[in-house]
């Protein structure tokens, strides 16, 4: 009896194995569908991306060309095809896209003369419905767009957290919020002279009846690009004139890969791209998009704290930037976040007040994912993507990372992709760093989960600011298919 009691329990056991196995080898399955970046190879990034219509859509950074956007009804490979390209070099990219449920889809670009808002009906025709900033061509950029209530809200800034607003989609308008996102100030790190904290609105979200705007502290100094004349003309001559912060790119929107250069080594004059971090994010909500409450930052009435420095008994999320990427799963608020030490994170709530750590990059040993850029839920499961760079010879520098949980609970994130997907590197002159070191966009088709990729910016090749060599030709973005 005994004997088949135990020949029970190993063939049980057997069976949990092998059911086991089959779920984590299938969900570590991922086949490639695009590469090299459509066929354009200054694609670096699949920057956004959006389901419209059935139709998967995907917008590029491209910084030598103009930006592009190209669609799928299935994400097969061959079956792309592209529905926009920018007329203009200074397009950079589409840094968001958004669909309007089955009415519109909008596309955010990047302007270095001032961001712009594109509207499709059809996935075809494009109509420009704003430009130029917006009235301040200082907010170069929309990284974030929602629906709540009777408006369409798309965050922006450049210098000051700003927050626009459209009932048609075509007029839009600035809204005076109470207070103002710029009302926190901070000392600057380098003068001690008091700043703006809320540099942009970085992302949004519409939870338990509130719109909800999560902010950056710094992004790119626009007014250096337009200063350095950073154009296709003379972009090899700047060479001679180049110089740039290496260790704060990293924590720039483009994300140029971070290298271990000595940066005092460098002198920010006449390429200062970024302006130094002056604090940590913040997380305002609203019931009707014009009043709006702090919930953490500076002086919030839950005791949450700037990068939620006062949850954290070594106040390490002083250095938490930015809130890179939001989702709501399983009735909860989750907000990855940036942090320039390496020590990035998640963290969820139910009520948009007491707030947990869920997941702890650091503490895993993984001090080389400096940013949490994108999540999305997906077949019960909420997956995240980051942002892991550097010279392969450095300990954890693996490139791109998928992680997925279950639950979202501490303790139950497991890591789906290593070694960027496919273990291949760019190289330097400083030596190699992996191929994809980020993961920029999450969209689904047909069931299927589909992740994007930043790969080494083409600028970089022509070397016209960092005197960093990028050997032979880049390679452009990748997209990639969760095959379970």
């Amino acid at each position: 009896m005994k004997e088949i009691t135990k020949s029970f329990i190993i063939t049980g056991l057997l069976i949990l194995f092998i059911l086991l196995l089959h779920q984590v080898s299938g969900a570590e399955s991922w086949k490639k569908v695009v590469d090299r970046g459509f066929g354009n190879t200054a694609n670096d990034y699949a920057w956004s991306m959006a389901t419209f219509q059935g139709n998967l859509y995907v917008g590029t950074l491209n910084s030598l060309n103009g930006a592009e956007i190209w669609s799928s009804s299935t994400g097969e490979p061959r079956d792309w095809n592209r529905v926009y390209k920018a007329p203009t070099y200074s397009s950079w990219g589409v840094r968001c896209l958004y669909a309007d449920g089955d009415q519109a889809l909008y596309a955010c670009v990047f302007n270095i003369l001032g961001a712009m808002i594109l509207r499709t009906e059809n996935g075809r025709k494009w109509t420009t419905v704003a430009r130029g900033g917006l009235g301040n061509r200082d907010n170069y950029t929309i990284r974030c767009m929602t629906r709540f209530g009777d408006y369409l809200y798309a965050g922006s800034g450049s210098s000051t957290a700003q927050l626009f607003r459209s009932a048609n989609g075509f007029d839009w308008e600035q809204v005076m919020t109470n207070p103002d996102f710029g009302s926190t100030k901070v000392n600057d790190r380098l003068t001690g002279n008091p700043v703006i904290n809320n540099a942009l609105i970085g992302e949004m979200q519409v939870f338990n009846d509130q719109l909800y705007a999560f902010t950056w502290t710094t992004d790119f100094n626009i007014q250096g690009i337009r200063n350095g004349d950073l154009n296709q003309n003379n972009m090899q001559n700047a060479h001679s004139n180049s110089s740039l912060n290496i260790q704060g790119v990293r924590r720039a929107s483009l994300n140029v890969p971070a290298l271990p250069i000595d940066s005092e080594s460098y002198n920010l004059d006449p390429w200062e791209f970024l302006f130094p971090t002056p604090g940590a994010f913040e997380v305002w909500r609203s019931y009707d998009g014009v009043n709006w409450e702090k919930v953490v930052g500076q002086d919030d009435a839950y005791g949450n704290g700037m990068g939620f420095s006062l949850c954290d008994s070594d106040s390490k999320d002083l250095d938490n930037d930015a809130v890179t990427s939001t989702a709501i799963f399983k009735g909860q608020l989750y907000l990855g976040t940036e942090c320039s030490t390496g020590n990035s994170s998640v963290w969820r709530t139910s009520d948009g007040t007491k707030w947990e750590k869920s997941l702890d990059f650091f503490s895993l040993g993984e001090k080389e994912n400096h940013y949490v850029w994108r999540m999305i839920p997906f077949g019960n499961k909420l997956y995240i993507g980051t942002f892991n760079s550097g010279l392969r010879v450095q300990p954890k520098v693996t490139g791109a990372q998928i992680w997925a949980s279950n639950s979202g609970d501490p303790g139950t994130f497991y890591n789906l992709v290593h070694n960027g997907f496919d273990g291949s590197n760019s190289p330097t002159s400083l030596g190699s760093i992996p191929k994809n070191y980020g993961i920029r966009s999450f969209g689904i088709v047909r069931g299927k989960l589909f992740a994007g990729t930043a790969t080494v910016l083409s600028i970089m090749e022509l070397n016209p600011i960092t005197g960093v060599d990028i050997m032979g030709q880049t390679v452009g973005c990748e997209i990639w298919q969760l095959v379970q």
